[in-house]
């Protein structure tokens, strides 16, 4: 029984797995990480980028860094204004939580003379808390960790009450040898005393509820645990309460799954479950071998770190394949692929390959591979290869200085994954090719065991936890093994990648649901920063900022925690206040992809309602820099910039300037008088990382209409105003537009899924939405499911007498992305000119900010108004199961009476323009918006990374205005083109606009 416990918390031992676990296909339990979110995933009853079947979400976490709203009053705190009076201007990232510092850093603390020992510094440290009761209180600490890395003291305790652990909270430390506190981060619960000892489940009870809902077979799985205790910290309407919960792990071998599991001590209900067992993509293995793509020649390299047996002794290869072993007459000399870092072995039932022959000592006995299976001798060489990597970047990781198992030609196809002590490839088929034989899928799977065991061998028993760090630093290491931001090249065929780290991702415009996704933002911060300090710098920092454990259930909170672990490793004198050598460096590669300095930006603006004045308008905005920083740590660069268009005109800057009120600024939009105005706000710091208002700008903007409007059409839905619910060719089977009071669904409350109240402001109730579950139904009850659903208005007249310029206004909801495959299916909107012959888009988009959102546009933007106008609005779950819903309120035609121009001048004539009028990715093909600002000649063409054109859209004479081309992802010849990156170029009028575009399989 000790050491199932032990197991529960504690490092996986194979004595722990189920017997049916001992063959070559799954070689232990811990991590399984998919390389593919949409590929391959019925191994693992995955839903692409959802939770897997079996997995309880997690309740709303005890960490939440808090918003900038919510900043200056955690400052204010007399703990922590008493902290800053003793020690100093520190920056601190706040848990709104429980009201303490997540991660906080600035000058440098003496708390300690010389450090030399662990016990050392962790009687500093619990000294120096107990003399900070008022920030700390005065907690019960267990200690965790206490190593060193090169200079630098991590200490790390968990929090405890009554002997039960507080799961989720950190308490982590930083310190120099010569004793001075560097940086700090503290959950600190306020817990009242413990409670009589209430009752609790037997562990045979727990370990019955683990399972539950599991696909479990008794003669074959295990449970393990059921006695080991926790306290869970639950968010609650009263704040955060604490719930006695038994940690079990169910261990299934079909499909393969280690199940961590919280089970309520009192009630049994499984508050937790997570599958440590994750999926992603890997593989490439020896050679003879592919150096860099499947499709390469076979190329003859040397094996490093391979046994070669003579008779009973072992010797082991050098890294130029030569070996020596002792020998006396006539011996058997034999070998297979494996080494003291990696043992290949065949899953399709064909014998793995071997070599054996008898000589008379001595001898010379070379050993070709050459009748290896490819995936054998790629998996070898690319394993030992990223090995030694590693190694080289920090000789002191012994996590992985073993014989890891890598298992080849698995009977499947398109993906790899890492299971906690091994590496596992897929067969050629299904479009790809054996994943074995792919150099960067081998070092992304075995950065997921540097991930895992690095934490582990840290002071993390559970490894690292957090999906989009997983998979970012996967790829980052697979990246810099080769020096290319290509990750899964030629993985559907010569030509495609899976991902690319040379990207401009952001948090969170860009967050995912799917971690692989995600992770591109950490990718792509490290690889803007691999550029400016260059290949070995970069490689260091990525992998020593791992020392400091950045992890949460949080992927914005995990990422900035990545962020100042980055810095940390790389300061050369314990006090981040005075920057370290590359800070600047570092800073810019993270803010431009929002995880970095951004988070200390705040830019709060109310935004403009309608405007029936000429104008000019003003716009205020509170622009901060919070905390304030020490000297050489950056600050806001200057005031806001306001960015105004008018129509389908550019955007144009206007400076902000303070208005005398503390980090008020202000600045006003000219004067219009007929026009729907787009505006944004913006704030850089020092460092180039730049703030938009709203995030997402300029493609999300702020929009008003400006000038004496006329109501032509005012639709509040509170009477029937004869729209029509479905037209033909709608497939959805539930969800079905209806008009109502709309009752609210929700996942894990707040996160709403379907509205619970209209637009309209009271008493207003009704409007149109997608199928209407009764009150306290689940949430996925009469959601839009198994196609798509329709809504059309009634017929109107956009050539009202006396008017101009006609404008649309109208308020939708549209949520996709709480479901088991979010984000995938998409809101459209399109407008008719010609009472529904004909049909442009207006809106095709997959983002589903969970709130009604106002669309407001100018009709001759897109079409030529008529008497005979028409809008639909279309919802969809056509992809992988998932919970859509839509609603449509407040429908308005306006126009502005003749006469009623510009203040300031004619509008300006819109700018020759490319951009997308739909999804991107997209799969089978997408459609491209242009405008010219004039008629005349204009060519839209699609060309591949290498500049060949590939399909000519449009080449003659078009008229001035908008108008929509689709492009159906052939060639000019009809052939589907591969998965992969494109771009769509515009030369018109004497410019050239460009777009990428990427076509998903």
């Amino acid at each position: 029984m000790t050491r199932a416990r032990a197991a529960i918390l504690g490092t996986p031992t194979r004595a722990s797995l189920p017997a049916a676990w001992s063959g070559t296909a799954l070689r232990t339990t811990a991590l399984v990480i998919t390389l593919l979110g949409a590929t391959g995933l019925a191994h693992a009853q995955r839903a692409p980028g959802g939770p897997a079947v079996g997995e309880v979400v997690l309740p709303t976490p005890a960490v939440r860094l808090a918003r900038a709203s919510e900043r200056p009053a955690l400052e204010a705190q007399p703990s922590w204004r008493g902290f800053l009076a003793r020690h100093g201007t520190w920056q601190a990232l706040w848990n709104a939580r429980t009201g303490t510092p997540h991660r906080a850093f600035g000058p440098p603390i003496r708390i300690a003379g010389r450090l030399d020992d662990p016990a050392a510094v962790e009687a500093a440290v619990r000294g120096w808390i107990a003399g900070e009761p008022d920030l700390f209180g005065r907690p019960t600490l267990e200690r965790r960790r206490t190593i060193r890395v090169r200079d630098l003291w991590y200490l790390s305790f968990r929090q405890t009450r009554g002997g039960l652990p507080v799961l989720g909270a950190d308490w982590e430390f930083r310190l120099s040898p010569s004793g001075t506190l560097v940086a700090f981060g503290v959950d600190a619960h306020r817990l009242a005393p413990a409670p009589a000892e209430g009752p609790s489940l037997p562990a045979a009870v727990a370990r019955a509820a683990a399972r539950a809902g599991l696909h479990f077979d008794p003669a074959r799985d295990r449970v393990l645990g059921g006695e080991d205790r926790a306290l869970l910290p639950v968010v609650t309407e009263d704040g955060l309460s604490y719930r006695v919960v038994l940690a079990a792990r169910v261990l299934t071998a079909q499909p393969p799954g280690d199940w961590l599991t919280f089970v309520d001590a009192a009630t049994g209900e499984v508050l937790w479950r997570r599958d440590r067992i994750r999926y992603a993509v890997s593989g490439t293995v020896t050679g003879g071998i592919h150096a860099l793509l499947p499709t390469d020649p076979l190329t003859s390299r040397p094996f490093d770190s391979l046994w070669v047996r003579t008779g009973a002794v072992a010797g082991v290869t050098n890294g130029l394949g030569h070996y020596s072993v002792p020998a006396k007459l006539t011996v058997t000399v034999s070998a297979d692929l494996s080494g003291p870092a990696c043992q290949v072995n065949r899953a399709d039932g064909v014998a793995d390959a071997t070599f054996s022959t008898s000589v008379l000592a001595p001898a010379t006995v070379d050993i070709d591979w050459a009748a290896a299976d490819d995936a054998e001798r790629d998996g070898f060489y690319h394993v030992n290869r990223v090995h030694d990597y590693v190694k080289a970047l920090d000789p002191g990781f012994t996590g992985l200085d073993y014989a890891l198992p890598c298992v080849v030609d698995i009977n499947a196809t398109c993906n790899a994954y890492w299971d906690g002590s091994g590496v596992n490839f897929y067969a050629e088929g299904g479009g790809c090719p054996n994943t074995a034989t792919m150099p960067d899928v081998v070092y992304h799977e075995y950065g997921h065991g540097v991930n895992d065991q690095l934490y582990i061998q840290a002071g993390a028993p559970d490894g690292m936890t957090n999906g989009a760090l997983h998979e970012g630093t996967a790829d980052v290491l697979a990246a810099f093994v080769e020096d290319s931001p290509e990750a899964g090249k030629g993985f559907f065929g010569p030509g495609t990648i899976l991902r690319s780290l040379d990207n401009t991702r952001r948090w969170p415009e860009d967050g995912s649901r799917d971690p692989h996704l995600t992770g591109l933002i950490l990718g792509g911060a490290f690889w803007d920063l691999r550029q400016s300090v260059g290949l070995a710098v970069a490689a260091r920092l990525s992998h020593y900022a791992k020392y400091g454990l950045p992890d949460d259930y949080d992927d914005g909170v995990a990422m900035n925690e990545f962020f100042i672990e980055t810095l940390v490793a790389d300061d050369d004198d314990a006090d981040l206040s005075n920057g370290t050598p590359h800070a600047a460096q570092i800073i810019a590669a993270f803010n431009a992809h929002g995880i970095g300095t951004e988070m200390f930006m705040s830019l709060a603006h109310t935004p403009l309602a309608d405007q029936a004045g000429a104008g000019p308008y003003p716009v205020t905005a509170v622009a901060r820099y919070q905390p304030r920083p020490p000297a050489n740590f950056g600050g806001l660069s200057g005031p806001p910039t306001l960015h105004v268009a008018v129509d389908s005109g550019a955007f144009q800057s206007l400076p902000m300037a303070p208005t005398g009120t503390p980090d008020e600024f202000a600045a006003a939009i000219p004067g219009q008088s007929g026009a729907v105005v787009r505006y944004y706000l913006s704030v850089s710091d020092t460092y180039g990382g730049t703030l938009t208002a709203p995030l997402g700008a300029p493609a999300n903007a702020y929009r008003f209409v400006a000038g004496p409007a006329t109501i032509l059409v005012d639709d509040d839905m509170e009477t029937n105003a004869f729209w029509q619910a479905g037209e033909f060719g709608d497939d959805a089977s539930t969800g079905l537009w209806i008009w109502t009071d709309p009752n609210g669904t929700s996942v894990n409350f707040p996160l709403e899924v379907q509205p619970e109240d209209d637009h309209t402001p009271f008493p207003g109730y009704l409007c149109w939405v997608t199928g209407n579950a009764y009150p306290g139904a689940p949430v996925g009850t009469n959601d839009v499911d198994g196609g798509h659903t329709t809504l059309t208005t009634a017929l109107f007249d956009a050539t009202a007498a006396g008017t101009h310029d006609p404008v649309i206004s109208y308020y939708r909801w549209f949520t996709n992305d709480q479901g088991a495959n979010p984000g995938e299916d998409h809101w459209r909107a399109d407008l008719s000119n010609d009472a529904g012959g004909t049909w442009v888009s207006i809106e095709d988009t997959a983002q589903s900010p969970p709130a009604w959102q106002r669309v407001v546009f100018r009709i001759a933007d897109y079409v030529t108004p008529t008497a005979e106008m028409k809008m639909r609005f279309i919802a969809e779950d056509v992809g992988g199961p998932s919970l859509v819903e839509a609603a449509v309120d407040d429908f308005r035609l306006l126009a502005f009476p003749n006469g009623a121009v510009a203040a300031d001048g004619p509008r300006p004539a819109p700018a020759l323009a490319l951009a997308l009028a739909s999804a991107n990715p997209a799969r089978g093909g997408m459609r491209l918006r242009i405008a010219l600002p004039a008629a005349g000649p204009a060519s839209l063409s699609v060309y591949d990374l290498g500049g060949r054109r590939v399909r000519t859209l449009l080449d003659e004479t078009r008229p001035a205005g908008a108008s929509t081309v689709a492009w159906d992802g052939r060639d000019d010849r009809g052939a589907k083109l591969p998965s992969g990156a494109y771009f769509a170029r515009l030369i018109a009028l004497g410019a050239t606009r460009t777009r990428a575009l990427l076509l998903a399989e």
